[in-house]
């Protein structure tokens, strides 16, 4: 029973090692606005109210445009389950509500990272998301997500 109970403590310590180096390994992934859009800060809770389809309408009476990736990247994962802490099948069970009662339109999807940021750069009111080893000159960050 002893020899059982050591076993399983080393398996679990080997998983949170792997775990940990895993998590550790992965970039963080970095909340971009276009640089003149004139927001000091915007809160976590505002981004989520935005992805959510909750905020509709920015503090200078602007739409926000939120900018989503993919929707089977490991980004777009991380980031709703960062962000909301609710994992992506939760979030597109949400979505798919919402869109079948006519309620809120979802973020607007682009294929990857480079899309994201040339998008923002290019709007005033959009707000994606990217890895921080992504992040131009071109946008700046809100936040980051780790």
């Amino acid at each position: 029973m002893l020899s059982t109970l050591r076993s399983n403590a080393k398996c679990l310590s080997l998983l949170f090692v792997l775990w940990w180096q895993m998590a550790a390994g992965q970039p963080r992934i970095a909340v971009i606005v276009h640089p003149d859009n004139g927001f000091a800060d915007m809160s976590r809770k505002q981004i989520v109210d935005i992805y959510l389809g909750r905020l509709v309408s920015l503090p200078n009476n602007r739409i926000p445009l939120p900018l989503d990736q993919q929707g089977g990247s490991p980004l777009r994962e991380r980031f709703y389950e960062t962000l909301t802490e609710k994992p992506l099948a939760q979030i597109n069970a949400y979505w798919a509500r919402l869109m079948f009662s006519g309620r809120a339109t979802p973020p607007r999807m682009l294929p990857d990272s480079a899309s994201v940021l040339e998008t923002v750069s290019q709007n005033r009111d959009a707000i994606g998301y990217v890895e921080d080893d992504k992040v131009s000159p071109s946008v700046r960050v809100l936040f980051y997500l780790e």
